[in-house]
């Protein structure tokens, strides 16, 4: 009966799969750490800004309390005889249709501050029927909220005609933020379509909070 002598692999070939194997180990923890959190596949497209401001029923509100909610966000001012009607009504029915989430939160910033005051807000709030339970409407002084648009949510505002339905142009878009402060997704207020992909990525983002608790 023969016997055969192992055959030894080459210094050559023997490093060559020692730097295999520590790649693939390499990759394997590289993707561990850096795997995405679980949630829809949406953009991540900065952070929202932080600030504190005072609500409606004039509390102070600040970003950290929304910290682990998502939160949709929107601009208007209640002179505004234009965009702001259809942007409070879509948001308004938008937060019945999601009244089964408790997690997605509404914020009105304020954009025409010395005439919106706390108490102006708050009436408009009553009268539109806002469920104050989980949708804010935001004050603050006009360089603070003029500077969280422009340089915190990216988005445009600037002074119109003083005698115009739209004596303030500023941005109908939603901004949607998840549970990390993330914005997530600009949509369209003005049109129902992009308003009704904004709940669907919503309530998944609402349902990925969910799952990691």
């Amino acid at each position: 009966m023969s016997s055969e002598t192992p055959r030894r692999l080459s210094p050559a070939l023997a490093v060559a799969l020692v730097v295999l194997l520590l790649a693939g180990v390499a990759t394997g923890l590289y993707l561990l750490l850096h795997r995405p959190a679980a949630g829809p596949d949406l953009p991540r497209l900065g952070a929202a800004p932080a600030f504190t401001l005072v609500s409606e029923s004039g509390t102070a509100v600040t970003t950290a309390d929304y910290r682990g909610t998502v939160w949709i966000a929107d601009f208007i001012f209640t002179r505004c005889g234009g965009s702001c009607p259809i942007l409070s009504s879509r948001m308004l029915a938008l937060s019945k249709k999601t009244a089964d989430v408790p997690a997605i939160r509404y914020v009105s910033f304020g954009v025409d501050p010395e005439y919106d005051t706390p108490e102006v807000l708050a009436a408009y709030a009553r009268d539109l029927g806002a469920d104050l339970s989980r949708w804010r409407f935001l004050h603050g002084e006009r360089p603070v909220i003029r500077s969280l648009i422009k340089d915190g949510f990216k988005l445009a505002i600037e002074d119109g005609p003083a005698d115009s339905v739209e004596p303030i142009l500023h941005s109908t878009r939603f901004v949607l933020v998840d549970g990390e402060g993330t914005i997530r997704g600009y949509y369209d207020g003005m049109e129902q379509p992009p308003v009704d992909v904004l709940e669907k990525d919503a309530r998944a983002l609402a349902a990925a909070l969910r799952e990691r608790r």
